[in-house]
């Protein structure tokens, strides 16, 4: 296979994924905002079952949605940044400063998704909890191994952010020699 057919699979192959990364990027929200209208508490994998906490009430319901804002933020930020690369790499650019800045992003991005899944999975319990009597409310800090492998894969992409940065500089100078 030829560096110009490569090229081109590879434009081709980044257009689709762009178009699905930003399908997920509307579906997620909507999702979200579903689970937390329509879906039944034993139905979702939180740890609480109805009958620990009872039923959602519609102000449960809500400020879950609205703690849930905050992680998804950042899970949008790194689909966002994913969808950019595939348009760069759609467009040709596999080794530019753009690249290394989307990169660069989602890594942080992922990085920083993890404090905010464990802050926003506590503060849900709290939620939850809030109208049972005294001594049965609950405050559920957990750290999972997704959680860890998630922070991982995190800082590997800063990493490699690192090195597509001076991959970037060599591109350049090679441009200039040129």
């Amino acid at each position: 296979m030829h560096a110009s057919e490569r090229t081109e699979r590879i434009k081709r192959t980044s257009r689709r994924f762009q178009r699905l990364t930003i399908a997920l990027m509307g579906l997620l929200p909507l999702t979200a905002g579903l689970a937390w209208a329509f879906i039944d508490l034993n139905e979702l994998d939180f740890g609480y079952t109805a009958e620990e906490v009872g039923p959602l009430t519609s102000f449960e319901r809500w400020s879950a949605a609205a703690l849930s804002i905050v992680p998804l933020s950042v899970s949008l930020f790194a689909l966002y940044n994913l969808q950019k690369l595939f348009a760069l790499y759609a467009k040709g650019k596999f080794f530019d400063s753009e690249n290394v800045r989307c990169f660069r992003n989602m890594g942080w991005a992922l990085v920083a998704v993890v404090p905010l899944d464990i802050l926003f999975n506590s503060a849900l319990s709290v939620l939850l909890s809030l109208d049972q009597p005294a001594g049965e409310r609950m405050l559920a800090v957990s750290l999972s191994s997704d959680d860890l492998g998630i922070a991982i894969v995190g800082a590997v992409i800063i990493i490699v952010s690192w090195v597509m940065a001076e991959a970037a500089d060599l591109s350049q100078e090679n441009a200039q020699i040129i």
